[in-house]
């Protein structure tokens, strides 16, 4: 796509998606539209592109319940989309008053979209080059590192937590089952696209979106750095020029992800099935260098927690200090445990004790059929200590078939017969290059 002034924006939108979806397109996609102009914009492009190649779209729109505009940016969405002969649902959301609202909203934002695709993979979202931009800056100004200042990726698979399940029930819901096949797939067809571009397209076209009135309040980091682009401009830093840069980040990024593959490959014991806890050998581990050690810990830590996020950089860096040191840690819902020749990275027993099988997995990613699967325990380490020498903190979460009482399988110490579940780090794997 192309960012010079008066482009054919859908010319650009068609070659992007192409580059994004073909050469065998999908038959369904999914629109995310909040009546803002971007996604209108993204909305009036993408209506005869489908036609054209003969896909159906859904739109919907997230009503975070933040706004009293909220309802009537949703409502000018669904009279453009039934004008445009497209089905569109709103999803609404409240929020419990925990934690930062931004953060929240944008992880319900997902999940909504997630449990109402049904068997559709593609979303479509409306990020530009303006939002790129921005974006560098805001996470320049926290100091993030190689990661966070990374390109937006056009295209990227969202990695689920285990927590988030299909909706039994849609009210007035869309033409598809309301099942998941596991795969959710983010595109962002107008990243090279500049804010006053789509602007000027729906101006032309005499097409109605909403102007988000928080879109100028100084409060949020966003608008801080929209209202400060104009003097970056002068210094040379123009929009073009810091997404530019955010994308060779991004090939930078790619590197170390592949190292963090090839140094996971040595530290680990292959043999090792990983089920619960990921272990590294420490010697292996001490002898690489500390930015693969942080991503390994990191990825680590997010598998066994269950926790799409990374954990802060800070409090990562002082674990993997207190570990380097022979000292154990509390972080992101795991346990960082050296002991002996191993250092161990498990779930916190407390996240785990009162865990059971739901929809037939046990945590989200053990398949687990109508068997009692349950953390094994204090109660059940006891009946298996005289089988294995692991520590009680690596042993307590790990996963055990239940009769009763009685421990009669616990695949992480190859004991029973029961359930042998086939695991793969696949799901690790992903956190190591999760973008």
């Amino acid at each position: 796509m192309t960012d010079l002034p008066g482009a054919n924006l859908q010319k650009a939108f068609a070659d992007e998606m192409g580059r994004l979806l073909g050469p065998e397109f999908p038959k369904h996609l999914i629109l995310a539209v909040s009546g803002g102009g971007d996604s209108m914009a993204m909305l009036y492009l993408a209506a005869p592109w489908a036609r054209v190649m003969g896909i159906t779209l859904y739109v919907c729109t997230v009503d975070h319940g933040l706004r009293p505009e909220a309802k009537d940016e949703a409502s000018l969405v669904a009279r453009a989309c039934k004008e445009l002969g497209l089905y569109h649902q709103t999803l609404t959301w409240a929020w419990d008053g925990t934690g930062n609202v931004q953060e929240a909203a944008r992880e319900a934002r997902l999940d909504l979209i997630n449990r109402w695709r049904g068997t559709v993979n593609h979303v479509l979202m409306a990020h530009t080059q303006d939002d790129q931009a921005e974006t560098f800056l805001m996470r320049l100004a926290r100091g993030s590192g190689v990661d966070g200042l990374s390109a937006m990726a056009p295209s990227r698979q969202v990695p689920l937590g285990p927590t988030r399940t299909p909706l039994a029930q849609v009210p007035d819901g869309p033409p598809w089952p309301a099942t998941m096949d596991g795969r959710m797939f983010l595109l962002r067809p107008l990243l090279a696209a500049r804010r006053a571009d789509l602007r000027h397209f729906l101006n032309v076209l005499k097409i109605e979106y909403a102007n988000d009135p928080s879109n100028e309040d100084p409060a949020y980091d966003r608008v801080k750095m929209r209202q400060a682009q104009p003097a970056l401009d002068a210094l040379g830093l123009s929009v073009p020029r810091l997404a530019a840069t955010a994308g060779r980040l991004t090939r930078a990024r790619e590197v170390l992800e592949r190292r963090a593959l090839e140094a996971d490959a040595l530290c680990r014991d292959g043999a090792v099935p990983l089920v619960s806890d990921v272990p590294f050998d420490r010697d292996a581990f001490a002898g690489i260098e500390r930015e693969t050690q942080l991503r390994l810990l990191a990825a680590a830590l997010q598998f066994v927690g269950g926790e799409d996020r990374r954990p802060r950089l800070q409090a990562l860096e002082g674990a993997l200090d207190r570990a380097l040191a022979g000292g154990a840690s509390t972080l992101h819902g795991g346990y960082v445990y050296p002991h002996g020749g191993t250092l161990y990275v498990c779930p916190e027993y407390a996240r785990v004790a009162e865990t059971r099988p739901h929809n037939g997995l046990w945590r989200g990613y053990l398949r687990v059929g109508d068997i009692d699967v349950r953390a094994l325990g204090e109660a059940g380490a006891a009946q298996l200590r005289d089988l294995t020498d692991l520590p009680a903190r690596v042993l307590w979460p790990a996963p055990a078939v239940w009769d009763g009482d009685r421990v009669t399988g616990c695949p992480r110490i190859g004991f029973g017969t029961v359930w042998r579940p086939s695991v793969d780090a696949t799901q690790y794997r992903r956190f190591l290059a999760s973008h």
